[in-house]
């Protein structure tokens, strides 16, 4: 049988090994061990939203817990439609390509407000804990959320990290820590207190301190010999702190949030050409403030406001470089103000429209162009539902205005996207709908892409992103269990690529407008969830088949080639056990072999792969405080595998991890 095989019917066998179940309240009659594992139960909303016109996939804190998430990253390898791109340890950029659009058509949100990053294009998803999340929400496609704003509106993805929000009942003051240990050097702390700020006011604050050192084995090849090496350079110790103002008057609301974000890592080289000799390092600070009001103008109208203000600081240094001050040391400061404003008026019981503006105003110092660009988001969308139909229509607008402090800047931009989404539910004694969806979006340059010294090109276009997407939804609930399936296929088309390719030698690179891109694809789930008494099983499964074909230029030795680090098989399961006595799951991921250069020659490829968690853990109480001890083990079977070409990922790895919830 073949590994994917193997795989696959490992997954349907864990479904069928547990019950169906559903998260609900407790009733009177529960003892106390069933109230000490409260801190790992599912929030009473369903996993999956049924009435969605897009593929949807939530996370909420049980999944989260079951998963042995440490960042956010870790998180989306669970879902189906999205490839993480993964440079390896805790310290190594993680990305996420949607539906093989690439990680420049996914929007990421924190607490509901957009993250940006104009010099890059791609938001580093590892900097975000998964211990202080409380929910990850994937949509691959357009939202059924009228109070979207237009940035988040204008992607053909989104990924959605929900902030802890404080909820005291009753008490005045509520906290807790966390001590991590784990292998490869990792330790880690984490300190959280809510508390009381007035009548009508919360507030909570957060402190997570993290460190590793990341010498993990790899193993070599060297043609007809090999060897064991330690992982070089792989050291990270970061710092991340946030605090969050929670006020409610009447019918308005107001948060308010600051974070701020520090690391300091080594980047390990490429196996294939430096084994031990890597010396390069990479700084980071990230923080910004936030805050967002809500208001009912009148018993129709809604009106939602956002306000940010976010500096990223960015220190690169290469101290073996063969130049006149014989080093690289490059520093990046990029400043971002953005406000939106969305207006939603309900017109009828059935129908509401929704007009939002967004502006963003960037600046990127440490090139020589110090570019400005000034970027104007408008979004009309109208919604008709029903019992039984869900109709959605949005109209997207983005004008860009750039200035460069030298030379000529990038062209202004002005482009119009429609959307429109359908959810219809055709058998309501089964729960089933059938949804679709079509959708045109765009992606502008970055700074990098633009005005990088002796790479970048000032003529280039937006990338020019449609998708199409339908599928079926089949949910069914009583008291004790629920039961969500989905399957939907999309295909989309991306033209005008930006990509590097050589320009007068192989030694000079330059950013192009290089062709089409065309993905088919194909993504499934099931998920069950129950509650029977003191015995809580659950199972999420997901598979995903991806076609994604360069068709920039027929004939050519990459035509109709899978793109790089796209597979077309993969597949994710995760089952999980929750008694009066202690807790368990195991998870796995698996991925189908794949190429990591767009010539899909046997040179480049890339082996298939699976890893295999577990994780146990149980809940005492001990008076004036709840311990939950829980024990991990990461790549239990030691598999040795690369999500990048000669970054090589660790292989098996244990982590405890202590927490005490103050009562």
């Amino acid at each position: 049988m073949s590994s994917a095989r193997k795989v696959l019917t490992g997954l349907t066998a864990a479904l069928f090994l547990c019950c169906p179940l559903k998260a609900q309240e407790r009733s009177a009659a529960d003892t106390l061990r069933a109230e000490d594992i409260q801190e790992v139960r599912i929030s009473a909303d369903r996993t999956y939203a049924g009435t969605s016109v897009s593929t949807e996939k939530n996370a909420e804190a049980r999944l989260l817990g079951a998963s042995g998430a440490l960042q956010i990253s870790d998180v989306m390898k669970y879902f189906s439609g999205a490839t993480v791109k993964d440079y390896g340890g805790i310290g190594g950029l993680k990305t996420v390509s949607v539906r093989g659009l690439g990680a420049s058509h996914t929007a990421v949100a924190y607490d509901g407000i957009i993250i940006t990053d104009n010099q890059t294009g791609q938001t580093d998803l590892g900097r975000f804990s998964a211990g202080q999340a409380e929910s990850v929400r994937l949509l691959s496609g357009p939202d059924n959320d009228m109070l979207q704003t237009a940035a988040m509106a204008a992607q053909a993805a989104s990924i959605s990290i929900g902030a802890h929000r404080p909820d005291l009942e009753g008490a005045c003051f509520k906290g807790g820590a966390r001590l991590i240990a784990g292998s490869f050097g990792t330790i880690g702390a984490q300190a959280d207190a809510d508390f009381s700020a007035g009548r009508n006011s919360v507030a909570s604050t957060s402190v997570e301190w993290l460190r590793a050192d990341g010498d993990y084995p790899y193993i070599q090849d060297n043609g007809a010999s090999s060897r064991t090496m330690l992982r070089n350079n792989s050291d990270i110790s970061r710092l991340r702190a946030e605090a969050a103002l929670f006020s409610s008057i009447g019918m308005s609301s107001l948060t308010v949030r600051s974070y701020w974000f520090q690391s300091a890592q080594g980047l390990p080289a490429n196996i294939l050409y430096n084994e031990n000799a890597a010396r390069e390092r990479l700084w980071n600070r990230n923080g910004f403030i936030q805050s967002s009001f809500r208001t009912d103008l009148s018993s129709g109208i809604t009106l939602q406001a956002n306000a940010k203000y976010g500096i990223s600081m960015t220190r690169y240094l290469n101290p073996d470089v063969n130049s006149s001050s014989g080093k690289t040391d490059n520093r990046y400061t990029e400043r971002e103000a953005y406000l939106s404003a969305v207006l939603l008026y309900h017109i009828t019981d059935r129908i509401s429209a929704s007009l939002a503006q967004d502006c963003r105003h960037s600046v990127l110092d440490g090139v020589a162009a110090r570019p400005t660009r000034l970027t104007l988001n408008s979004s009309a969308a109208v919604k008709y539902a029903s019992e039984s139909l869900v109709l959605t229509g949005r109209l997207n607008h983005v004008a860009t205005f750039e200035h460069a402090a030298q030379g000529s800047p990038a062209p202004d931009c002005s482009r119009l996207s429609p959307v429109v989404g359908a959810n219809w539910l055709v058998w309501p004694a089964l729960g089933l709908h059938i949804r679709a969806s079509y959708e045109n979006t765009y992606r502008m340059p970055t700074f990098n892409d633009l005005y990088f010294e002796q790479v970048g090109r000032r003529d280039l276009r937006p990338e020019h992103a449609s998708v199409t997407s339908g599928g079926i939804v089949f949910e069914k609930e009583t008291d004790r269990f629920s039961l969500s399936l989905y399957a939907d296929a999309y295909s989309s088309n991306v033209h005008d690529r930006i990509l590097a390719v050589p320009g007068k030698n192989t030694a000079v690179w330059m950013m192009k407008n290089v062709g089409l891109v065309t993905t088919h694809g194909i993504e499934t789930g099931i998920e069950t969830v129950c509650d029977c008494g003191s015995f809580r099983p659950g199972t999420m499964l997901s598979y995903t088949y991806q076609r994604a074909m360069d068709k920039s230029q027929k004939g050519s030795t990459t035509w109709n080639h899978q793109l790089p680090y796209t597979p077309r098989h993969s597949a994710s399961g995760i089952a999980f056990i929750e008694t009066s006595f202690a807790c368990a799951s195991i998870n796995i991921i698996y991925s189908g072999k794949y190429y990591s250069n767009g010539y899909n020659g046997p040179e480049y490829a890339m082996p298939s792969y699976y890893e295999t968690g577990c994780s146990l853990w149980r809940t005492f109480n001990l008076g004036w405080s709840g311990l939950t001890m829980k024990a991990e083990c990461i790549n239990l079977t030691d598999s040795r595998y690369e999500l990048v070409s000669n970054y090589p990922m660790p292989g098996r790895q244990w982590r405890l991890t202590a927490t005490f919830d103050l009562k």
